[in-house]
């Protein structure tokens, strides 16, 4: 006998156990108008054969028979792991409270009592016959969803993995490549010194070769900072933004000066909860994109504010610049993601990258709300000292 064969009707099968026929009579004419499959046992050793090779999707038997009880063949089917959570439904002559706690105590689910009546014992097997099928069908969608956990994670894992790979690979790059060009850069000043000798072509030939040296100097700096961000472990605590704000404010001074920028702090800002380097590094980005994409015409304005919303602090630049399209609002965080010229305005397309990445590093999100011609709002969500979990 192979214990693992399962035939195609096993969710549809009831296995009665009783050795009087008068009783298998009823039993059998009971579900003839049920969608079920009758196999019929007489004593405790093929009940235990016909269980393991048929496993039933319940088991109607008799409590008093010949040799081995009904208790105690419901004991067995418990024991052993192919029949243990098949559901059983005692039938007996006896209604008295004592061996009803007796057959639930063996695992019983359910007692038919005799004589036995069509009309009761159809709506019973019913009932367990329905409340099998839900179970089964809980476990296949159980067991799908396990399966799917287990892709997703493997999944995440997998991308983990890629982005550390290729963070890191960028990270030595970006570092390899700052030698040769501190020598280019370093070589292209000595000769800068000597322009007076120079034709006119060749002057603008060095000029061309410092200033494709600088550009690459600044793409692999931001490089590194996109790389770095995030790697080291991170701090949650609570960060007051006063300070950042105003030193960031002292850093720009020279560009908002000679911009004619309106600089303005919106107080109180309230406090975030995150990792004071990358708050840092977020707001200096945030604030250089202000500077960058500003109009040529106009009073250039930026404002920097935080305020709490529900259990979030957003932290807001706002500036009146140039303006995003709708079409372009998720595209601007991805890296190397430009929407102008460097002719037009200077920059390498990592910075918005940056501050998207520093936000998922801290539990957080960037949004953008922006159209052409009349400025932006970045707006980063983090969470606020003291909120709950």
């Amino acid at each position: 006998m192979n214990s693992d064969r399962r035939p195609e009707t096993e969710e549809l099968t009831v296995l009665i156990v009783d050795d009087t026929p008068a009783n298998l009579a009823v039993v059998v004419e009971s579900l003839q108008q049920l969608d079920v499959e009758i196999a019929v046992a007489q004593d405790a050793e093929e009940a235990l054969a016909r269980a393991e090779y048929l496993r039933p999707a319940l088991i109607l038997l008799d409590v008093v028979m010949p040799g081995v009880s009904g208790f105690e063949l419901c004991r067995r089917l418990k024991s052993q792991e192919h029949t243990r959570d098949i559901p059983v439904i005692f039938m007996t002559a006896s209604a008295g409270e004592e061996d009803k706690l007796q057959g639930f105590e063996v695992g019983g689910v359910d007692y038919l009592t005799k004589p036995l009546h069509v009309a009761d014992v159809r709506a019973r097997v019913n009932a367990h016959l329905t409340l099998r099928r839900m179970q089964k069908e809980l476990q296949v969608q159980n067991a799908q969803l396990q399966r799917e956990i287990r892709e997703r994670m493997q999944a995440d894992e997998q991308l983990r993995a890629s982005n550390h790979e290729l963070e890191a690979f960028t990270y030595s790059a970006s570092h390899d490549l700052r030698a040769p060009l501190r020598a280019i850069m370093g070589f292209t000043s000595l000769l800068a010194e000597r322009a007076d000798v120079m034709d006119e072509d060749a002057r603008n030939v060095l000029e061309r070769i410092d200033r494709a040296a600088r550009q690459m100097d600044a793409l692999i700096h931001d490089l590194l900072n996109y790389a770095r961000t995030g790697q080291r472990e991170l701090l949650a605590v609570p960060v007051s933004l006063e300070p950042i704000v105003k030193e960031i404010e002292n850093t720009f001074q020279s560009r908002i000066r000679e911009s004619g920028t309106e600089f303005q702090i919106v107080r109180p800002l309230a406090p975030v909860l995150g990792d004071p380097t990358l708050i840092k590094q977020t707001l200096l980005n945030l604030v250089d994109n202000a500077l960058t994409y500003r109009k040529r015409d106009g009073c250039p304005r930026i404002s920097v504010a935080c305020a709490v919303v529900e259990d979030r602090a957003v932290l807001s630049v706002s500036d009146n610049g140039i303006g995003i399209a709708p079409q372009h609002h998720d595209k601007i965080f991805q890296v190397f993601h430009r929407l102008h010229a460097e002719s037009e305005y200077a920059g390498t397309g990592i910075g918005l990258a940056i501050v998207a990445k520093a936000a998922r590093a801290m539990g957080g999100t960037v949004r953008v709300t922006s159209a052409p011609g009349v400025g932006s709002t970045f707006n980063v969500s983090l969470p606020a000292p003291g909120a709950g979990p």
